[in-house]
């Protein structure tokens, strides 16, 4: 039985049901893999947890592995499962932000893994970050928009909006995959020295992860009430149910249900040519640095670009 961890980046709620799916009914032990699942907490760095534990995979967004390879870190996504950011901008829908343009003279917050996107939508715009206030902030996202210390955040469309909404507040949002910003969003990654000494094990363990998602897709009611019952005490599982539902089309894509996971090289390239243009990566790197499609290729016996 092979030890193994995952990193989350957020909470064991409904933006990872496919890997709680897949533990709870044992998928990954008859696979050989006893998997150890690890939420977030305040100021975990998914990039710093992979110097410090070799038998580790995270989730994180493709950015900050990209900035990280870029800094010297030998890490790699070898597989992904969102196909598209689900990365946006909430405000109070008394603020009246309905567009990017909107945020001009106002106060915008947001975390270290979404300069990318504002700085993309900023500039399809013609704005710059001198025409609002942008403060990276925490994730006490009601308090910030509620008491008017903010009027707009950062925020993944399919959960934080949601969240508000069954707390009574009416929300506006503006999604960053329609201002163009196509990344890949919950990345899977590792060092490249488990890819090499373990590549059977990673195999295996995407295969069941992707079966974990598909069966959550299938059953999202059931999938929700696991969340609530084993992995998140408290959680509501009808506001639950309607993230995986919202979900579920990002985690497809063009790919379709039958590719989950599956990554292309060019849409590294684009992400890689967003940081470098807007000087948040210092140095160019290739596709192949970043990413590996390998394992994806085993596991769906197909090639990819």
């Amino acid at each position: 039985m092979f030890s193994l961890t995952i990193q989350l980046d957020w909470l064991p709620n409904a933006q990872f049901a496919g890997i709680l799916w897949a533990q709870s009914a044992g998928w990954y032990r008859r696979a050989g893999i006893d998997l150890q699942i690890a939420g977030w907490e305040a100021c975990t760095n998914q990039m710093d947890a992979l110097q410090s534990k070799e038998a580790l995979v995270v989730s994180t967004e493709d950015n900050l592995l990209i900035r990280a390879r870029g800094s010297g870190a030998a890490v790699r996504a070898i597989g992904t499962m969102m196909q598209f950011s689900g990365i946006g901008w909430m405000s109070l829908a008394q603020a009246g932000i309905r567009s990017i343009a909107d945020l001009r003279g106002r106060r915008l917050g947001i975390h270290r893994d979404g300069e990318a996107a504002i700085e993309l939508a900023l500039a399809g715009t013609a704005m710059t970050r001198s025409d609002l206030e942008i403060v990276e902030v925490g994730y006490d996202y009601a308090d910030l928009l509620t008491s008017g210390a903010f009027d707009a955040m950062q925020c993944l469309l399919m959960v934080e909006p949601l969240e508000l909404e069954a707390a009574g507040h009416a929300v506006s949002t503006i999604r960053g995959y329609d201002l163009g910003y196509k990344v890949y969003s919950q990345v899977i990654a590792t060092t490249d020295w488990l890819i090499e000494q373990e590549e059977a094990m990673l195999e295996a363990f995407l295969h069941v992860t992707f079966a974990g998602w598909r069966a959550a897709f299938a059953d999202p009611a059931r999938s929700a009430e696991l969340i609530a019952a084993e992995y998140l005490p408290g959680a509501s599982s009808p506001l639950q149910e309607r993230m995986l539902v919202a979900m579920q089309p990002i985690f497809a894509g063009a790919v379709g249900m039958e590719r989950l996971g599956w990554m292309e090289r060019t849409r590294w390239e684009g992400s890689i040519g967003y940081l470098q243009r807007y000087g948040l990566l210092d140095r160019a790197l290739t596709p192949e640095e970043v990413m590996t499609n390998h394992l994806m290729e085993r596991l769906y016996g197909v090639t990819g670009n």
